[in-house]
């Protein structure tokens, strides 16, 4: 189904992304640790990558919204529990097809359930034989860990923005500046900048994207460490995305 393969490029850009202007003049071992820096300073891009993966260890969770303000404006809200090698998530999205509509998401243990408006009120369980490309995406792509061991290689910038107050609390902003990617550098008008705020704890708490003509992505977390329950959906009301077509062609059957 069309739908599962157009959600993972949007999915996937709400949760991963690092990404700020290169300095040749300043040499990486000479810069400060992100907490040591004074407003407008550049720092350590190891350094600043170790703290963001700090937020991410195994057993974190979070309170998460999302808003993208791209080719398709897309928000959503929900929670989140970070694996030693992978996360669950429990998300509601705002229907990027039936305007008002919502669309829940679930990944638990490897596999990915969404409930549509055109499912009529079962989830579909698109990891299995269903397009891989939203599951793939949304289970590999969409932790920011994955992302951090080539991280180094791309950014070319990690800038302390200053303090500033968010819900309340006061945070550390930073630019990150990321060689445009290959695949868009044709029609990229300059590197990929991504800022990040993090809190007096070390933790992230927002994120946002620079989509270039395109818009913007923010993504927040709040409520570090609460606890979330996200568990799969019932047997009796999962099905494939063979057999939700099976039985949207014996619900369109003309009565006889």
């Amino acid at each position: 189904m069309r739908r599962w393969a157009a959600a993972a490029p949007v999915l996937a850009l709400l949760v991963l992304g690092i990404s700020a202007c290169d300095d040749d003049s300043v040499k990486p071992d000479t810069l400060p640790r992100p907490e040591d820096a004074t407003k407008g300073e550049a720092v350590d891009v190891d350094a600043f990558l170790d703290e963001l993966r700090g937020s991410f260890d195994n057993g974190a969770t979070a309170r998460v919204t999302f808003d993208v303000a791209g080719q398709a404006r897309l928000r959503g809200h929900g929670v989140v529990a970070y694996g030693e090698d992978g996360m669950d998530v429990d998300l509601q999205l705002s229907d990027w097809q039936v305007k008002g509509a919502e669309v829940d998401l679930r990944t638990i243990d490897e596999s990915t359930y969404m409930k549509v408006p055109e499912s009529r009120g079962l989830w579909v369980d698109v990891s299995a034989g269903g397009d891989p490309g939203l599951a793939g995406s949304v289970l590999e792509d969409a932790d920011p860990r994955n992302q951090l061991d080539t991280a180094a290689d791309t950014i070319t910038e990690v800038r302390y923005l200053g303090d500033q107050q968010v819900e309340g609390g006061i945070v550390r902003r930073y630019q990150v500046v990321e060689e445009a990617d290959a695949t868009t550098a044709a029609t990229s008008t300059g590197p990929a900048v991504t800022e990040y705020w993090f809190d007096a704890d070390g933790q992230v708490v927002r994120r946002t994207v620079d989509l270039g003509a395109s818009g913007t992505a923010t993504f927040t977390w709040a409520d570090w460490g609460a606890p979330v329950d996200i568990a799969p959906p019932p047997d009796d009301e999962t099905v494939t995305v063979r057999e939700l077509e099976r039985l949207r062609k014996q619900q369109d059957r003309p009565h006889r």
